[in-house]
């Protein structure tokens, strides 16, 4: 129905594991799908205790050739009001999961799709948002097998700058996340940060942390049980001394 109303520079295609709506151009969609085979296989292998492939049928992957199909498309799963930053891809965790990706922005469609497919794949575990940040960067960096992330100076002096206690809440709740501000792009480094010195400092805690974090505290519960450290404590390895706990229940967040 989607090709349809998009017309026939459109086509539908599929692979073993997926099935893709992009533009009718033999060399990009067999790209995009042997781009999705290939982050599914390294995920899977990645993660063969956390991540997992189970459903109802194929993957679905939607290739808007431009930003206003794309928009169009992806503001329906967004509140009818409000400020949101921009994106160009975008996992959709409602009905039949799948996630859109816009064409229109950038050639790294390797890098979009090993994010959001990331995010699929551990859609049945309820994650907080910043973990499930925090590993998706860091499998889309082992995916196509390079990393954009940096941590300098100037980006601990932005980071000591903007966080408080009431910003590290939204932090915890997701909410900056979504930020329209430069809060978004801290809070998405912030995660791969607090990831990364996790995965370096209890690696093999990793999986049962994954496994047993909940959104409705943040994952602090999974990290005393697993590491004997709060997510405070985390914090102030990266940003020293405040008071950064998780202090309420996030559970009643959409």
């Amino acid at each position: 129905m989607l090709r349809e109303t998009l017309g026939d520079s459109y086509l539908v295609t599929e692979s073993h594991n997926f099935a893709l709506l992009a533009r009718n151009d033999a060399r990009l969609y067999s790209r995009l799908l042997a781009s999705c085979e290939h982050a599914r296989r390294t995920i899977l292998e990645t993660l063969p205790n956390v991540a997992r492939d189970e459903g109802y049928g194929k993957h679905v992957v939607l290739a808007f050739a431009d930003a206003e199909s794309y928009y169009d498309y992806v503001s329906d799963f967004y509140p009818e009001e409000g400020d949101f930053a921009p994106s160009g891809g975008i996992f959709l965790d409602q009905g039949y999961g799948h996630f859109a990706i816009c064409l229109a922005y950038g050639s790294d469609h390797e890098r979009v799709i090993a994010h959001e497919l990331n995010h699929n794949l551990l859609r049945h575990l309820p994650l907080p948002l910043w973990l499930n940040e925090g590993i998706t960067q860091v499998m889309e960096d082992l995916v196509v097998g390079s990393s954009y992330f940096i941590t300098d100076h100037h980006m601990v002096r932005r980071h000591r700058a903007y966080w408080t206690r009431e910003m590290i809440d939204a932090f915890w709740s997701g909410d900056s996340f979504f930020s329209p501000d430069e809060g978004q792009a801290l809070s998405y480094h912030l995660a791969q940060v607090l990831f990364r010195n996790f995965m370096s400092d209890y690696p093999k805690q990793v999986s049962p942390v994954l496994n047993a974090a909940h959104y409705a505290d943040a994952g602090d519960a999974a990290f005393r049980q697993f590491c004997g450290v709060s997510l405070g404590d985390r914090v102030r390895q990266f940003l020293g001394e405040g008071n950064w706990e998780p202090t309420r229940s996030y559970s009643e967040i959409d």
